[in-house]
């Protein structure tokens, strides 16, 4: 068996590097991602954390809300 050989600007953001990979763009958490629901309820993350355990990271961005949207 050979070792495959680690690619980065692998994430959906194509912005990561080798000391990167697994966190979240600057400023963002896990509470900003489409997949926040899921990851905390299967994986123990919280809204706060700054890394993904994705691999490659799946980190979407929610779309911004308009002020006085209300969703019932």
């Amino acid at each position: 068996m050979s070792a495959q050989k680690q690619s980065h600007g692998c994430c959906a953001d194509k912005a990561c590097n080798a000391q990167t990979c697994m966190e979240l763009p600057a400023g963002k958490t896990c509470g900003h991602c489409v997949h926040e629901r899921r990851c905390c309820t299967i994986f123990g993350h919280t809204p706060s954390d700054t890394y993904c355990d994705w691999f490659p990271r799946r980190f979407a961005e929610k779309p911004v809300q308009k002020e006085g949207a209300n969703h019932e």
